[in-house]
């Protein structure tokens, strides 16, 4: 409805070279603390709600926003009817319209009306995506308040005045009342469950305002972000997507958002256009049955793409959307509606359609394709391990961000303490992935389990792989590494026997003195006799394996306490069960690390860390694995992650543990 031309958008002058603009954006944006959410959390919040199934929303009795949310005009028991015929077609979602002028004169007022607003939608199980600003002036004149003008009948949404209104947009002078409005409704609502989304400004630049809305929207961002919802944010895409202006609005939303009103294949190609950016995206505009923009034609590409959607209307009222765009005065109503979905009696316009929208939706397997690269998962613990496996997802090496709501994947249940400590996983030459833990401080074993998906776990067991030494103390931070050359897995750890290296004796903490010992497996079935695996001459703990350019590459602690070492190390061999060479020098600051993890990165090694006397957790990047670079601080992982694994994972897992808490 609202992409009708009513002004054309403007090009302008350009701030800064397009070549430039991108990289500008990003930059402010983290300067001024208006920094989208993580492509992470962002699918993490798609994936863990049912697909948005949506409308965009007037009641039947409203002409235009004004009307909807003014006191006198307010009509809860319209709202109350409407939204139950939606959520008897199998909707979920409302996209709802705020306007500025109404708070501005009855702040308190308007937000008790949202609330009862929400309140009837809860209860009728349709969440709610708010917008609070728009320059859609299909009236041709500013919102004002009091008695709306009556609909021109014939006339598609003849009614509808912009919020704030158009010459609030470039009145820097009213921006301290548009801070306060944002800042207002955003943090009373931000942390609603009953609000899913905001959007904060509708086709900025229409009605012929161009580029001269950028600045507000810009703003809106930061104002919005400032209170901290836990909602997402977005602003849509809706003319020319290569525009600097609507890169920018993708650029700063949390989800990309856009207006389709195209056929098919302009839609498919909108949604390309929109991939770019790497994250979940929702069109909230979309409906025009006359040019085959139409449920038939368009739910199955929304469901391909993975798109959750909002079409425009729902209940043929006074802004008469179902006449099409430039109709005229006394025109009759078509025998093909452009919007809305039912009659004022609450009739289907084609009951085929609501059919196809309760049928409408996306399994993780959709998601899969359409998932940034790479995928990568962190397996780690929590506390002492209590509580078991805890995994995070990572589409950049970067940012981790904590699945399941951070709750346990997984319960131990192997050995004596029953811990699931240092949870290191591998994936087989048959896709399946295996995992070996820590279960105890003093025991002599350690766990595992093998899983398809890394939900669904085998029965946890006891690997008993020291009890032939009656002495020996522990066996802490197990590894698993698949080997190809020798189509084996090699399950390494760590171990003190007391008097076996009696020249390191004192060097550790509490009479700790450890060895690295490994076994091999084809099948976790037969192992072979443990072996000591690498003897550096010193404390050695938390050790790692990966291949490089055909050669084993082992990222080691140096567990030395006095005089204190405890940093990290590298040493190589020819074959994977060694010998191994002299650890290098040390590759970690001075600082206390363990826990290393490796992964490559396209070209890049990556070796995440725990800083565990920091309580947070380190990187280091290299490109050949000799000359390091500490990248600790651009590193985000989830509160209180221990000692993990970070590994590559298929997206069609990675989608399966982002939908994990909806199933």
């Amino acid at each position: 409805m609202l992409s009708a031309p009513v002004g054309c958008l403007g090009r302008g002058s350009r701030l800064l070279l397009v070549g430039l603009w991108v990289c500008a954006v990003v930059a402010a944006a983290r300067a001024e603390g208006v920094a989208p959410w993580s492509r992470e959390r962002a699918w993490v919040w798609t994936a863990q709600r049912e697909p948005i199934r949506g409308f965009n929303y007037l009641p039947r009795s409203a002409v235009n926003t004004t009307a909807m949310w003014q006191a006198e005009t307010f009509d809860a028991e319209t709202v109350d009817q409407e939204l139950g015929w939606a959520r008897a077609a199998g909707y979920n979602s409302a996209r709802v319209f705020l306007q500025y002028i109404v708070w501005q004169a009855d702040p308190d007022g308007l937000k008790h009306r949202v609330d009862r607003f929400l309140e009837i939608a809860d209860r009728h199980g349709i969440g709610v995506m708010l917008v609070l600003f728009c320059d859609c002036s299909f009236a041709g004149r500013e919102p004002y308040l009091g008695p709306q003008d009556a609909p021109v009948p014939g006339v598609h949404n003849s009614g509808w005045v912009p919020s704030p209104g158009l010459e609030r947009v470039t009145d820097r002078g009213a921006w301290t009342d548009l801070e306060r409005y944002v800042k207002d409704l955003v943090g009373a609502f931000g942390q609603d469950r009953r609000v899913i989304v905001w959007d904060l400004y509708n086709e900025p630049g229409n009605s012929s305002m161009g580029d001269k809305s950028l600045p507000l929207a810009e703003a809106a961002f930061a104002w919005a972000r400032s209170v901290g919802p836990s909602q997402p944010i977005t602003t849509g895409a809706w003319a020319d997507f290569e525009a600097p202006m609507s890169r920018r609005l993708m650029e700063l939303s949390d989800i990309v958002s856009f207006h389709a009103y195209d056929d098919a294949a302009g839609v498919r190609r909108k949604i390309e256009q929109c991939r770019r950016y790497g994250r979940p995206i929702v069109c909230t505009e979309w409906l025009r049955r006359q040019v085959g923009n139409t449920f038939e034609t368009i739910l199955p590409v929304f469901a391909e793409h993975a798109v959750g959607w909002y079409h425009w209307g729902l209940v043929a009222g006074q802004t008469q959307t179902y006449m099409p765009w430039g109709s005229q005065p006394g025109d009759p109503a078509p025998a093909v509606w452009q919007h809305d979905v039912f009659h004022a009696d609450g009739r289907a316009f084609d009951p085929a359609e609501l059919k196809r929208v309760r049928r409408f939706g996306f399994e993780p397997e959709a998601l899969a394709g359409h998932l940034p690269s790479p995928c990568l998962v962190f397996s780690y613990f929590v506390g002492n391990g209590e509580d078991g496996l805890h995994l995070a997802v990572s589409f950049d090496g970067l940012h981790f961000v904590a699945l399941n709501e951070g709750r346990s994947f997984l319960t131990p249940t192997a050995g004596r303490d029953r811990l699931m400590r240092d949870p290191c996983i591998t994936r087989g030459p048959d896709g399946r992935f295996h995992m070996v833990w820590t279960v105890s401080w003093e025991e002599r074993g350690i766990g595992y389990a093998h899983s398809a998906d890394l939900l669904t776990w085998s029965p946890q067991r006891y690997l008993p792989v020291m009890e032939h030494e009656p002495t020996a103390r522990n066996c802490w931070a197990p590894e698993v590494f698949y080997d190809e050359a020798t189509a084996c897995f090699v399950l390494f750890w760590a171990t003190t026997i007391p008097g076996r290296f009696p020249q390191t004796e004192a060097s550790g903490d509490n009479g700790w003195n450890h060895r690295i010992y490994a076994t091999t497996t084809r099948d976790f079935e037969d192992f072979t006799p443990t072996r000591l695996f690498y003897e550096p001459g010193f404390n050695v703990i938390d050790s790692t394996l990966v291949k490089h350019e055909g050669r084993y590459i082992m990222v080691l602690k140096d567990e030395t306490r006095h005089p204190p070492q405890k940093n990290l190390r590298v040493a190589t061999a020819d074959h994977v069960l060694g010998p191994y060479g002299p650890a290098s020098e040390p590759i970690t600051g001075p600082y206390w690390a363990e826990g290393p993890s490796a992964v490559c990165l396209g070209s890049t090694w990556h070796v995440y860390f725990d800083k565990y006397r920091q309580h947070r957790y380190g990187l280091m990047t290299s490109e050949n694995l000799r000359e390091w670079t500490d990248r600790s601080a651009a590193l985000v992982m989830p509160e209180g992650a221990r000692h993990g694994t970070v590994l590559t994972v298929p997206p069609k897992v990675v989608a399966g543990l982002l939908s994990y808490r909806r199933r």
